[in-house]
């Protein structure tokens, strides 16, 4: 490993000396990678957290008019809790419009980190007549995706001249999405997906795409604010028993763990599983709110029959349906779900009731295995709930109260605290009993699912100079019960410290420390088998720095260790990045990275620039280096053309992947490209 060490030198001494302002939107960009890199890291498939990216996304393409937006848009941004949004949007109707981003500061608990953050994401127009009347709004937007890699897995070739290949459907990942907005009150929209190795116009997809969606929504100024027909997402309160919107969990935003967004929005994602399919109506009427919805849509899950009765035993969330056994696996079980969800909403306070019932057309039977005692069974359950927030000037207290239908309680507690204008701390307590069962949950923890978990995650923000910030968490964590990878119930923690420096306005740099002791029991091979500690330690150094307006550096070296049952195992990573702009409307990203890890205990994540809504966080494990160029050109306001290229190469090896997944040879390359027209 002696050469990570040059590595990490080499590129310390790379550093150019004549460096230029960084600006906000740089520093928005830095964020919104750190935030996904957080999210691929902890290995969660979290639907919220792809929505809340896309929105994201959605912003920095489309500022919000802060002087025109409506309360959905404002919680679009995911910065702004609900009484920040009802003090802007009174402070409209008092004092007139915003004029300067500062003014926002008038809000309570708008910190100036807070405004820099969202600056890049809103605008601040006036209306566009005198009479002050909001003017036509209409956008469409087409995005059209197509994605390949070489060479052809092994899952695309046949075994012997009269066996056909596993992977029966064509090489190339199909994607396309079509947006329309009326006056910010209709809203129409489709999804098409077809992955890699599905087929297409053939077999099981006889009709075209594997993946279909729509949506059809529309937002009143009455007692009916929203109704929406097709798919939708639901989320309230912290997620307990249904994901709330916002909030990113356990990252470097120490202080973003309270959840706030939409109660019902449409559908937009490509996930073929996390989402409701039916009509949703939401009213609203001074203080209160009412959300009514039912859903029905086919699930992909594992099915059997057990004397003489089908049943399923655990739910695929894959969405590939390349395989006879993916295929025979698809929309193979029915979910019903019928909910209400009020709230009461004052300018400080806000407390709702959640009550939804879930019907399986099979039981689901989960097996004799002692960890899975505690998991759901049968065809019906329910959830119950009461979830609040209570927002003062620098205080913000929020939790929720679950109940199942078997009787067993979800609990969650937080509370966010501006001490000062430099010190911001953070705590948040949970307690998922293990049979507790919310299929759509998605609050703070440590493990997927929200059951069999106790914990306490404290964190810190603080800016002791003008040009240094610290941020930090810690966070203890409890299995009450056997899990699929420990033999009793368990126990660990989770540390991490990050220090970001601006050597002057022009410079940052950041340093990343992170420690984590998770119980895992040992190999089966070996007797006894017990639970010990998995320890992993990561460090990460970043620079990010404007050599021009044309060109800008980005230089990254990462190590990890992990230890466990006296087997240690390290890695390292580095890359540079540069992002120039040589003429008007065009953007180009090059990085080169290498890698070195033992194994893949110590492999690394690094988040690569992708096509519009794409987020790219590949893994690195072995000995390679990997290249790619992603090109952004926009001929005009209307259409923009996005390519990507990689290549990755693992040094001496024969084969690359798993299972049906492995290439010959020691290379891969892949190939994207995106087309986005808005008319």
């Amino acid at each position: 490993m002696k050469s990570g060490y040059v590595i990490l030198l080499l590129l310390l001494i790379s550093f150019p000396k004549i460096l230029f302002s960084q600006g906000l939107e740089d520093q928005t960009d830095l964020d919104f990678e750190l935030a996904v890199e957080s999210i691929a890291t902890s290995e969660e498939g979290d639907v919220d957290n792809s929505v809340m990216l896309e929105d994201l996304t959605s912003n920095l393409e489309h500022p919000i008019n802060v002087n025109m937006a409506n309360e959905n848009e404002l919680e679009r941004l995911n910065r702004l809790n609900f009484s920040q949004i009802q003090q802007i949007l009174t402070y409209r109707k008092e004092f007139g419009y915003f004029s300067s981003p500062y003014e926002l500061m008038a809000i309570d608990g708008i910190t100036i980190d807070d405004l820099n953050a969202l600056r890049p994401m809103i605008t601040f127009e006036l209306p566009a007549d005198s009479l002050l009347k909001p003017r036509t709004y209409l956008r469409n937007n087409l995005i059209t995706r197509v994605k390949s890699t070489f060479p052809q897995a092994k899952g695309y070739q046949s075994a012997t001249l009269n066996k056909a290949a596993v992977y029966s459907g064509i090489p190339i990942s199909l994607y396309s999405r079509y947006h329309l907005e009326v006056n910010r009150k209709l809203e129409l929209g489709f999804l098409v997906d077809n992955d890699a190795g599905e087929q297409f116009f053939s077999l099981s997809n006889k009709y075209g795409f594997d993946y279909y969606s729509g949506y059809l929504s529309y937002k009143g100024d009455g007692i009916l604010k929203q109704i929406t027909v097709g798919d939708f997402l639901f989320q309230v309160g912290q997620g307990l028993s249904f994901g709330g919107g916002g909030g990113l969990g356990k990252s470097a935003n120490t202080m973003g763990i309270l959840k706030f967004g939409q109660t019902l929005r449409p559908y937009t994602s490509s996930d073929e599983n996390r989402f409701f399919r039916g009509v949703s109506v939401e009213l609203q009427k001074g203080y209160g709110k009412l959300v009514l919805f039912y859903s029905l849509k086919n699930r992909d899950a594992n099915t059997s029959i057990i004397s003489g009765v089908r049943n399923f035993t655990s739910l695929q969330t894959s969405g590939y349906h390349r395989t006879l056994s993916e295929i025979d696996d698809e929309h193979s079980l029915s979910e019903q779900l019928l909910g209400a969800y009020g709230e009461v909403k004052f300018t400080r306070f806000k407390i709702g009731g959640l009550v939804v019932f879930q019907h399986y057309n099979l039981p689901m039977i989960t097996g004799s295995s002692l960890y899975k005692a505690k998991s759901f069974s049968g065809q019906d359950n329910s959830n119950l709930g009461i979830d609040y927030q209570w927002s003062l000037k620098r205080l913000q207290c929020f939790g929720e109260v679950g109940r199942s239908r078997n009787g067993k309680l979800g609990v969650v507690q937080g509370v966010v605290w501006h001490t000062m204008p430099k010190v911001s701390l953070s705590a948040y307590y949970r307690q998922f009993d293990p049979g507790f069962h919310a299929f759509y949950g998605s609050s703070l923890s440590e493990s997927s699912g929200n059951h069999d978990e106790t914990g306490l995650y404290l964190g810190l923000m603080a800016s002791p100079l003008s040009k240094l910030k610290i941020f930090g968490y810690f966070d203890f964590f409890h299995f009450p019960w056997i899990t699929y990878s420990t033999v009793a119930p368990s126990s660990g923690q989770d540390l991490m410290g990050q220090l970001s420096y601006s050597i002057t306005k022009k410079v940052t740099l950041y340093l990343k420390g992170k420690f984590e002791t998770k119980p895992q029991k040992t190999p089966s091979s070996k007797s006894p088998i017990i639970d010990l500690d998995e320890r992993t330690t990561k460090w990460r150094l970043q620079g990010d720095f404007l050599v021009s307006r044309w060109v800008t550096l980005r230089s990254r070296c990462e190590y990890v260790s992990t230890s466990f049952n006296q087997v240690t195992e390290q890695g390292w990573l580095a890359f540079q990045d540069v992002v120039i702009a040589p003429i008007k409307n065009l953007t180009c990203w090059i990085r080169y990275c290498w890698f070195n890890t033992d194994g893949y205990n110590s492999r690394v994540y690094a988040y690569e620039n992708d096509l519009l809504y794409s987020f790219s966080i590949p893994e690195f494990h072995g000995i390679g280096q990997r290249t790619y160029l992603t090109l952004k050109w926009s001929p005009s306001s209307h259409t923009t053309f996005y390519l990507k290229s990689g290549l990755t190469i693992h040094a001496g090896a024969e084969s690359w992947g798993s299972g049906y997944d492995v290439t010959p040879g020691d290379k891969r390359v892949e190939l994207r490209g995106l087309f986005a027209w808005r008319f």
